[in-house]
């Protein structure tokens, strides 16, 4: 069974939770860690991201500040974003087509 991950980039080149999901449940096809790894930086890039927001309503004085901090995570999401999927390809578990390969048995 092949997974389909061609709707599952945001737009803006962001990789959806659905896929950071396939991704985190297939990243052990590969015996090292660095899907792993990679797929923990993502995730507390997006907690950060999620944290500058909240202090965009929380100290307005600091607003441009938190906003340039809060663009720079999405900066760096859709750069490892794209980090991973190629990743993926060059390790074999993903298709050109961005499908999850199936797993050998």
């Amino acid at each position: 069974m092949n997974f389909k991950m061609n709707n599952l980039i945001f737009e803006d080149g962001r990789l959806t939770e659905e896929s950071i999901l396939l991704l985190s449940n297939n990243s052990d096809m590969i015996e090292c860690k660095c899907p792993e790894k990679l797929l923990k930086i993502l995730t507390s890039i997006r907690e950060f991201k999620n944290y500058t927001e909240n202090c965009i309503q929380l100290y307005p004085d600091d607003k441009k500040t938190h906003e340039w901090l809060t663009t720079s995570a999405n900066n760096l999401d859709r750069l490892l974003s794209s980090t991973l999927l190629q990743l993926a390809r060059l390790e074999g578990f993903i298709d050109e087509d961005n499908n999850i390969k199936k797993r050998p048995e």
